[in-house]
């Protein structure tokens, strides 16, 4: 349904409405779609890989594989959780490729001492942090949530997210800076 309240014009598609189309071929809302969607998927991505490019790379793949399998997908209304789902799907499946390639350098000494150096960049050192406390921060500095929306989202207590965020930039502090 599209509003017209003066000169503004507001699209009230829901997303139950927009995956239809898509099934039915419409790319425009398929577009809407990933345009609703994409910032959750990046940040979630983001949050498990601690790797810009890398979340690029797989919210992006995320978006070509729902809108293969969009016919899949029974209701409509879930659009979200699904997609967020695939890309969790496809950061575990990278993680995992990963940790057989570290397998692989460790062999090489080398290597392994090279990226212990590498801990000054801020995207390492995220990574280094536990998830508990990766996640917060990023949905804090990455999404613009407040400390109430995280609690939300996490099912935490409005001071337990404060409290997570404070402690995340503190380990951050001291990750960048324990070679100084």
């Amino acid at each position: 349904m599209v509003t017209d309240l003066g000169s503004l014009v507001l699209d009230e598609r829901s997303d139950e409405i927009l995956v239809a189309e898509s099934c039915k071929g419409d790319k425009n809302a398929y577009a809407e779609l990933v345009q609703r969607h994409y910032r959750h998927v990046f940040a979630m991505c983001f949050g498990m890989l601690a790797n810009v490019h890398d979340a690029e790379d797989i919210a992006q793949d995320a978006m070509l594989k729902g809108l293969s399998n969009i016919a899949e997908l029974r209701q409509g209304i879930q659009f979200g959780r699904w997609i967020l789902r695939i890309a969790g799907n496809l950061c575990i499946d990278l993680i995992r490729r990963r940790k057989r390639i570290k397998r692989v350098d460790a062999e090489h000494p080398a290597i392994a001492e090279k990226a212990l150096n590498e801990n000054h960049d801020i995207h390492h050192a995220i990574e280094r942090l536990p998830k508990e406390l990766r996640v917060p921060l990023v949905m804090y500095y990455f999404e613009n949530k407040n400390a109430k929306a995280i609690a939300e989202r996490l099912n935490i207590s409005h001071s337990g997210a404060c409290q997570k965020i404070r402690t995340a930039r503190q380990q951050l502090h001291a990750l960048l800076t324990e070679r100084l």
